[in-house]
């Protein structure tokens, strides 16, 4: 058996991907004036390209085979289990020789100090944020090794959309604006295989439940098998989209936790999901131009014990970067909190890893960031505030390194409000005016008609 190492292949974050679009609506130029674009370049036939580190044997082509004779490769093949780890190599060590430098928390982002290049490797796909002279140095650099196509460029002076992880990206020249979205089809899919086409909206995705409405769900028997299959898939789909749209979050959220045996009450919350969509079809993030923000905020928040059954808590939190949303998501609690101020610091140290990260992210494009935590938690805040357990004795010691990242200077966690606190829609149902207040502090804008680039939905098999 292959070692562990061998079998995986680094993917960067989604929110590396908002983060380039982000610095180029904030930036507007490199440092030498020139305009800034975001490219995306795609390999022909990318495993190929490594050579195979060790004894593969193949059978021949029907047109070349011989008894008793077999091939061996040369280079990796799609399907080989090393062949995404002998491709990550092959192109590090091509961007290595060309002066470009390594992330060391995302081990696919790269920087080139001297062309002010920034660039995110997903499987065969370079995202790159440079000025023209930038981007010419990097087809080079790749002309050198790779055949590849440019799949589109946006920025002043140069295209006006392109299609990265199934999200279109655009640039508004007029105003300087970009804006990030999951592809419509998928709740336009979700739409037409719940059959409603044409239905009455709902003002929300979800609605606060009642103990004796969950209890009695309870014991529902299972939907059939091939009913099962399209909620899986369904729910899927809403995944997907949620990760671009906070009003999603938590509906989904409990939607997954379903999966497994779905009954006819989590099948009517799918067709409430669905017909919120028929209302609200598209959500777009918008980065609007905005000065230029060294501070990664994080709002968090939790719903205490919010799920009746296994009476655990939600946690959800919102990363911004100046006004721009560039992550957001709903969990739900591993351990049962026995208050709310123990809910809301589980939420606190969910916030702080997730800035963390982000924060050696940026630190791997070499910019220098702070991070700030906001909470309204009085009770959580001084939990992180202080060192060790106190009164809270249950609380395992794994949740503690907070304290010392706070005792450090790491990041700091501030007050916040509590209808000011943009992370609660991610932890229950809120209200349609709650909803849609927030989704505007995070430049989280609902359209309709067709996205521009937006491909149409011609089949239910998408």
């Amino acid at each position: 058996a292959l070692p562990g190492h061998m079998l995986f292949s680094n993917m960067p974050p989604l929110e590396a991907a908002k983060i380039l679009c982000s610095e180029l609506a904030t930036r507007k130029t490199s440092k030498k004036g020139n305009p800034l674009r975001l490219a995306l370049y795609d390999i022909s036939r990318a495993h190929f390209y490594g050579k195979a580190q060790r004894k593969i044997y193949v059978t021949l082509p029907p047109e070349d085979d011989e008894p008793g004779k077999c091939a061996i490769l040369l280079k990796t093949m799609y399907g080989t289990q090393d062949a995404s780890h002998v491709w990550q190599e092959d192109y590090t060590n091509l961007l290595a020789k060309h002066g470009f430098r390594q992330g060391k928390a995302w081990t696919s982002t790269f920087t080139h100090g001297d062309k002010e290049i920034k660039l995110l490797v997903h499987g065969d796909d370079f995202l790159v944020l440079a000025d023209q002279e930038g981007q010419d140095y990097m087809t080079k650099v790749l002309g050198a090794r790779y055949e590849f196509r440019c799949d589109g460029m946006i920025g002043k002076g140069s295209g006006d959309h392109l299609t990265i992880l199934n999200r279109i990206v655009c640039y508004k020249a007029e105003t300087g604006c970009v804006t990030f979205e999951a592809d419509p089809r998928h709740a336009e899919m979700i739409i037409r295989q719940l059959g409603l086409e044409g239905a009455k909206s709902v003002s929300t995705p979800a609605e606060k439940k009642k103990s004796g409405d969950v209890l009695a769900s309870v014991g529902l028997p299972p939907v059939t098998a091939e009913q099962t299959t399209l909620f899986r898939s369904l729910v899927m789909r809403a995944q997907f989209l949620a990760q671009d749209r906070a009003d999603l979050s938590e509906c989904v959220k409990s939607l997954t936790r379903k999966m497994k045996a779905p009954n006819e009450s989590d099948m009517k919350d799918l067709k409430r999901l669905g017909r919120y969509l028929v209302g609200k079809p598209r959500v777009v993030n918008v980065y609007y131009p905005q000065k230029q923000s060294k501070v990664i905020k994080i709002h968090c928040d939790s719903d205490h014990a919010g799920c009746l059954l296994t009476r655990k808590s939600t946690t959800g939190f919102v990363v911004t970067i100046g006004r721009h949303c560039v992550k957001h998501g709903s969990n739900l609690q591993s351990t049962i909190a026995l208050s709310s101020g123990e809910s809301e610091y589980y939420a606190l140290v969910k916030a702080a890893a997730i800035g963390l990260s982000i924060q050696a992210l940026m630190a791997d494009w070499n910019e220098k960031y702070d991070l700030v935590l906001y909470s309204d938690s009085s009770a959580a805040r001084g939990t992180a505030s202080r060192r060790g357990l106190g009164k809270l004795r249950h609380v395992q010691t794994r949740y503690l390194w907070l304290q010392e990242r706070v005792s450090e200077n790491s990041l700091k966690i501030v007050s916040v409000g509590t209808h000011q606190n943009i992370s609660d829609m991610c932890t229950k149902p809120v209200s349609k005016e709650c909803s849609e207040k927030h989704m505007k502090t995070m430049c989280q804008e609902f359209h309709s008609g067709k996205a521009v680039g937006a491909k149409a939905l011609e089949s239910t098999t998408v």
